[in-house]
């Protein structure tokens, strides 16, 4: 009877709803894998962001160019904050007079060039009418093809105008006001923005590293090295570089009595410097074409002569000690990430685009493994069966003529790239980003295995202190070494107790 009533009610049990079998207890077959309930909520979260942003990015995205653009001065005038620092000054007043002696400078250069720069603007928008006039006739007497006349130009060119379109610039123009506002309201928050970043920059990373464990904080402060070295040296050296072409071409222009030379000799000098690969041939056109329209062929060919004599000098002795401590890129990916980059986010996006690719660049190198290469004929060029005349000639000048000029020229480094080999003092540095405590210790295997993947890497990008710090060790030790060595040697010398 007793049997009879317990599966009776075992039964009724199990007609019920165990609420206990959506939460099993650790070591219960039905408990999901612990990892399960994160991952739900990196989704949750994902998703929710996601659709944060997809509804609400036209209202904030101004807010986030601003933050971008901070961020980038911010990590720009770090090094000159510093410099200060180790002077006395206090990390708040550092910030503070060096962007108030960027402002300065900014206000300076437009009250000494700004009405100039706009009446030479002006003037060559004015004047691009006959520029085209005398290239037509050029080009109808050198090939017989006739371009047609700006007027007709002009009229193929307003048939394509939409109506909407003078609609929308009068809408706009009714708005100049309230855009003078917002541009107001963006400069002031991005200075506030970039002071406060600025000021309390450690402060800031403590914050942030007070949310990781200690082999993560050393990982994100070794990154953080990294793009705060890549960013602030390449705006210096861009902008430094930048400055002296322009110089040098206002200069060559006014001697050539060349006009519009303030707006000609800027756009060569940004140009040049913040476009990859063509930016030099585009920056040196206009000059050269505005050459030709107002002296002649003759002050084009100067011109192009002038430009391609400051290029070489420029690569050759200005760029390697100004620029010396920014990373290498290729210039297919270089071109590619302004093309890109500026394609989405407009014009800051492109003059940015060099740096943050540039980071992405050493950030990758530095946190992946790389291999040896695999024997295949596809890995290089097949060897040539025999040489041509033209590339003996061009060897032949290589040799006799470019190579003595580039070995007199002491040279920091080839093209854009910085370098250090890993010996086993910039391992120490390496290690303390990416061997934590424990495994340096205690495991001998993951040390090794460490090692291999730090041998495949041939270079790494290293700070310029890290780096100094670094050789002072290294003379330090190479003296203590020799000092020893000479005093065991002296010891040794059966002789050197004589009396001469």
């Amino acid at each position: 009877m007793h049997e009879s009533s317990m599966h009776e009610h075992n039964a009724e049990n199990g007609n019920k709803l165990d609420l206990a079998s959506l939460f099993p207890a650790k070591g219960d077959d039905r408990r999901p894998p612990d990892w399960l309930g994160r991952a739900l909520i990196y989704v949750a979260i994902v998703a929710f962001v996601s659709i944060f942003l997809w509804f609400a990015w036209s209202s904030i995205s101004f807010i986030v160019f601003d933050v971008v653009i901070s961020i980038f001065i911010a990590l720009a005038m770090e090094p000159l904050v510093v410099r200060l620092i180790k002077h006395g000054w206090r990390r708040g007043v550092a910030s503070g007079f060096t962007l108030t002696a960027l402002l300065v400078v900014i206000g300076l250069l437009l009250a000494l060039f700004g009405n100039l720069f706009a009446q030479q603007a002006v003037s060559m928008v004015m004047g691009l009418p006959d520029l085209y006039h005398q290239f037509a006739g050029f080009v109808l007497r050198s090939t017989g093809f006739r371009m047609p006349n700006i007027e007709q130009l002009g009229m193929e060119i307003l048939k394509h105008v939409q109506t909407s379109w003078v609609v929308d610039f009068a809408g706009q123009a009714l708005n100049t006001t309230w855009g003078l506002l917002a541009v107001l309201l963006d400069m002031l928050t991005i200075l506030m923005v970039t002071y406060y970043i600025s000021a309390a920059g450690p402060a800031m990373r403590r914050s942030m590293c007070r949310w990781m464990n200690p082999q993560s904080q050393r990982r994100f402060l070794f990154i953080w090295s990294v793009v705060q070295e890549q960013i602030s040296s390449f705006l210096f050296s861009r902008i430094i570089l930048a400055a002296i072409n322009a110089v040098g071409t206002a200069i060559f222009l006014i001697i050539m009595n060349i006009p519009y030379w303030l707006p000609l000799s800027l756009f060569c000098g940004i140009v040049s410097q913040f476009v990859p690969t063509v930016g030099t041939y585009l920056g040196g056109a206009l000059p050269i074409l505005f050459a030709w329209g107002s002296n002649g062929f003759g002050a084009a060919v100067a011109t192009l002569i002038f430009i391609t004599i400051y290029q070489q000098i420029e690569n050759m002795v200005i760029s390697p000690k100004i620029s010396e401590k920014t990373m290498d890129l290729n210039p297919a990916v270089a071109f590619l990430s302004v093309l890109i980059m500026g394609a989405v986010f407009g014009a800051l996006g492109a003059f940015l685009a060099l740096p943050v690719t540039a980071s992405l660049q050493a950030i990758f190198k530095v946190c992946t493994k790389q291999y040896h290469l695999v024997s295949s004929p596809l890995m290089g060029d097949p060897k040539p069966e025999h040489t041509s005349i033209i590339v003996k000639s061009v060897d032949a000048i290589g040799r006799n003529f470019m190579k003595p000029v580039s070995d007199s020229v002491q040279r920091v480094m080839k093209g854009t790239s910085s370098r250090v080999s890993m010996n086993e003092d910039i391992l120490y540095w390496y290690k303390q980003a990416y061997v934590s405590d424990s495994e340096d210790a205690n495991n001998d295997n993951a040390t090794s295995s460490d090692s291999d993947q730090l041998d495949a890497l041939e270079t790494m990008p290293i700070s310029r202190e890290v780096l100094d710090k670094v050789n002072k060790d290294i003379s330090s030790k190479n003296k203590d070494i020799s000092s020893k060595n000479k005093e065991k040697s002296v010891k040794n010398n059966p002789r050197s107790g004589w009396k001469q």
